[in-house]
This record gives structure tokens, C-alpha cells and sequence, in this order.
């Protein structure tokens, strides 16, 4: 149900309830008053017939009585009167009186024997007849009898009838009409204005950020509009800075895997140099030797030189192969380095969401500057960071914290002061043999989705070359725990462990 239809029907509700309660106030005292009134002069009339009685009877002038009722009837034809006697016996009574004789019978009765005035309404709603029945006294105050009058309400009722139609009349009207302006206002000044923010959500959610609605006024709703162009308009710019923080990362990856194939070939160069390094000076030694002497055949000479000139530039393509993979030295310097991890976690926030993977990161306030390469702190971040998201199912949660720390740099050294870099996720995990093998190069859990196994034991170094610690704890299905210590820049001899 529209919200318009709610107001409007609220508004209905409203109206009816409180229009028909005035109304019904009113009814209730417009019939008070008319009883009143209606009581009133009957009362009157009844006083002065009561008076006009007592003179009668106490002059002995019982025709007087007869002319009173019969000058009432030609008045008031609609009143009955009855004058009943000390024992209640019907003395005198209104010609046609005979149907309301029963009302004032035992009310007389009454009347007699309490010589007090009574009025009592009867009939369904009380609105059929009015009875008002008054003693007579002598002159020493002593009852003779009681006067009766009766008077119908058919005027009355009447009345009544017409206030209530009158009444219900202008109260529908004054609802339809309240209603009627009440919907007209609800439809011009909130339902179309909420109808154009919807339009334009669902313009957003498919994708155009630069709808906007047009405000219709500067009321509440007004504002909303406002404050959606406002949050499209933010939208918009997020939208555009994700986009180039999504290049930003991609270029990031991109030297990222350009740093492990680097060193890879690092790896590769240095098992080169290692293993064929002192077969290949033998062997180019020898071919030396045979090329100088100077006895051997001419053929022989020569093929010796040819040994000569190819071991040498195989040494020089495992040369030029360790100079190319050897990575320069970090340059440690103090920084902050929340500034360093929270750049790295703000790139990967975009690659964390796309994955349905929530990405929290938490750190203290007051954290000591660490003597660091912001490069190095960053690509260890990163690796770290990559790997936790790749190992995270949906539905996940890798969390990222920063926080003062005291650690041993490695068994046998003295503890120091430094920053924890802890990142852990609920991802598959690692079983026992992969967790001893996890710093190992070419060693991969993910070798056969493009894992190269040199990315930890970067980190591995980098982290040895800051003169930090690094652990690792892990569960087959419950997710990893890396946790990384950098010295602080208040340490002394910080340096490559």
C-alpha cells in the first residue's frame, strides 16, 4: 500500500472520529436542551394548573375545574390532564385521555403518599411521553389530591430527527471534503515527489550515475531529494575512484608478478651459479690448458678454443642473469607505517568487496614509527593481503591489525620493541606438510591457479632484511594467521637478521 494511501486513509480515519465525536457532542446537547426546555414549560404549565386546582377545591367551585380543562384542550389539544382524589381515584380528566391514563396511575400513588412533585420521561429512548404529576394541598398543607399532565413528544422527537440528519449531513461533508484536499495534497506534495526519487534510484542502480531528481519545494521531502542528488553525486565520484584505484591495483599486480618472475630468475640464476658454476671453470681450465700446447694437432687446438670461448659466455649469461635478478638493498628510513598498510588495504577494499569477502582493519591510535622501506612494508603487505583474499571463500572475513609489539628477531637474540602487522582470514588453510613448507621457493598451494611460490618467501626476506620476525600458524579449513614484526625507529643495531 502507497504511502499517500495510508496518510489519506489515516487522514479519513482522523477527520471521522473526531468530526463524528462533535457531532455526537452535539446531538447529546441539542437533546439536553430540548428536554430541558420541554420540561421546563410543561413544569410551568403544570404549577399554574396546580395553583388554579387548589383555588378551585378550596372554594368548592368544581365547574371551575371542568372550564380550566376544557380552555387547555382548546389550546393545547396534545396535553392530558387527570386530577385524581386523596385515595388516587380519577376525579376529573382531558377528553381522549383514555391511553395515557395507565402513565400517570401509579405515579399518582406516588405523588400522594411522599406529597412530593414528580417528572419522569418514558417510552423507548425516553422520548415518547413526559409525565409530570404535582400534589394538591388545603390550606392547612394537608394532600386532597394530585394533579397529572401528560404531554406527548412527538415534537420533540421530531426535532431531534432533523438535528441528527442535519448533523450526520454536514459531518460527511466536512470528512469528504477534508479528505478530498487531504489526498490532493498528499498526491501533489509527497507521493509524485517520492515517485521521481524512485525513478531515479532505480536509473542508479542500473548503472546511470548522473540522474538526478528535481526538487519540487524546500520542505522535509525537499530535503530527501536534495540528499539523494547529493549521494548520486558521491556515488559518482566513488564510482570513478574505485575505477582508477582498480587500475591503480591492476598496475600494482602487474609489478608484482613482474618482482617474482624477477625473482625467480633470481633463484633460478643462483642454482645455476651454484651447480654448474665449478664444472664450468674446470672444464673451461682444461680447454685452456689444451689450446696452449702448442704439440697437440692444429684441429684439436682449435676445438679447445672453441671450449674456451663458449664456457665463457655461458659464464657471462649466468653473470648477467644474477645481475639482472639481484634485488637492490632496502633503504631503511622511520615511518608511519600505518600510512603504508592502510594505502595497501584501501587498494585491495574494491578486490575484497567484488569477492564478497569482508576486509577489516584495525590499529591503535598511537603506534611508534618503524625503521622501514615504505616500498618493501607494501609489497609484503600485499603479498600477504593477495594471498588471504585468493584463500578466502565468500562469505568470508580477512582481518587486518596494527598494533605495538615485543618480539625476538630470532632465537638467541634480545627481544625489541616494534609494530605488529597481523593479517588473517577464515580461508581453506593450509594441513601440516604445505605449513613447513610455506617459505620454501617455487612451493606453491595455488600452483595450479598461477601460483608461482615465490611470493611468501619475498616477504620472508624483506621481512629478514628490516631485522623483523615473522610467523605463521594455520588450520585445513579454518583459515591462516600470518603475523609479521618490524623494529621500531627507537631501536638500536635494526638491521637484516
Amino acid at each position: 500500500m502507497r504511502i499517500s494511501t495510508k496518510l489519506g486513509l489515516g487522514l479519513t480515519l482522523t477527520s471521522a472520529v473526531i468530526l463524528g465525536s462533535y457531532g455526537y457532542s452535539q446531538l447529546q446537547r441539542e437533546e439536553h436542551d430540548l428536554r430541558t426546555a420541554t420540561e421546563q414549560s410543561t413544569r410551568l404549565l403544570g404549577t399554574a394548573l396546580q395553583v388554579a386546582m387548589e383555588n378551585a377545591f378550596r372554594d368548592g367551585q368544581a365547574g371551575d375545574v371542568n372550564e380550566i380543562l376544557e380552555s387547555l384542550e382548546r389550546r393545547d389539544p396534545t396535553v392530558d390532564l387527570f386530577v385524581f382524589d386523596a385515595r388516587g381515584a380519577v376525579v376529573v380528566r382531558s377528553p381522549g385521555s383514555t391511553q395515557t391514563l395507565h402513565l400517570v396511575e401509579d405515579a399518582s400513588q406516588r405523588v400522594l403518599k411522599t406529597h412530593h412533585s414528580l417528572t419522569h420521561f418514558t417510552g423507548p429512548d425516553k422520548l415518547t411521553h413526559l409525565l409530570i404529576v404535582l400534589p394538591l394541598r388545603d390550606d392547612g398543607g394537608g394532600a386532597i389530591g394530585a394533579l397529572g399532565v401528560v404531554k406527548p413528544l412527538d415534537g420533540l422527537r421530531q426535532d431531534l430527527e432533523r438535528t441528527t440528519r442535519t448533523t450526520v449531513l454536514s459531518v460527511l461533508t466536512l470528512i469528504a471534503g477534508i479528505s478530498v484536499v487531504g489526498w490532493l495534497l498528499l498526491m501533489l506534495y509527497l507521493q509524485r515527489p517520492l515517485e521521481r526519487v524512485v525513478r531515479g534510484m532505480r536509473a542508479v542502480r542500473g548503472g546511470d550515475f548522473t540522474a538526478t531528481v528535481v526538487a519540487g519545494g524546500d520542505d522535509e521531502v525537499g530535503e530527501v531529494v536534495h540528499a539523494f542528488n547529493a549521494m548520486v553525486t558521491e556515488l559518482r565520484v566513488a564510482r570513478q575512484r574505485l575505477s582508477e584505484e582498480a587500475d591503480s591495483r591492476l598496475a600494482l599486480e602487474a609489478g608484482l608478478r613482474r618482482v617474482d618472475k624477477l625473482a625467480a630468475v633470481g633463484q633460478l640464476s643462483a642454482g645455476l651459479a651454484h651447480e654448474i658454476g665449478s664444472p664450468l671453470l674446470i672444464l673451461n681450465g682444461r680447454a685452456q690448458a689444451l689450446a696452449a700446447r702448442a704439440e697437440l694437432p692444429d684441429d684439436v687446438r682449435r676445438n679447445a678454443r672453441i671450449l674456451v670461448e663458449q664456457s665463457d659466455r655461458i659464464e657471462r649469461i649466468v653473470r648477467q642473469l644474477l645481475d639482472l635478478a639481484r634485488r637492490k638493498p632496502s633503504r631503511l628510513e622511520p615511518l608511519d607505517a600505518l600510512a603504508s598498510v592502510r594505502a595497501v588495504v584501501e587498494l585491495l577494499e574494491f578486490d575484497a568487496r567484488k569477492r564478497d569477502v569482508r576486509l577489516t582493519f584495525d590499529f591503535e591510535p598511537a603506534l611508534p614509527r618503524v625503521m622501514a622501506d615504505g616500498d618493501g612494508l607494501q609489497q609484503v603487505t600485499l603479498n600477504l593481503l593477495t594471498n588471504a583474499l585468493r584463500a578466502t571463500p565468500r562469505g568470508g572475513e580477512v582481518r587486518v591489525a596494527l598494533k605495538p609489539s615485543t618480539f625476538q628477531p630470532a632465537p638467541g637474540l634480545r627481544e625489541r620493541q616494534g609494530v605488529c602487522l597481523s593479517v588473517e582470514d577464515t580461508g581453506v588453510g593450509m594441513d601440516a606438510e604445505a605449513l613447513e613448507r610455506v617459505f620454501e621457493p617455487f612451493f606453491s598451494t595455488w600452483g595450479t591457479h598461477g601460483g608461482t611460490g615465490l611470493g611468501l618467501p619475498v616477504v620472508k626476506a624483506i621481512v629478514a632484511e628490516h631485522g623483523g620476525a615473522m610467523t605463521v600458524t594455520s588450520q585445513q579449513g579454518q583459515g591462516s594467521h600470518f603475523v609479521v614484526h618490524i623494529p621500531s625507529a627507537t631501536e638500536e643495531g635494526t638491521g637484516a637478521v
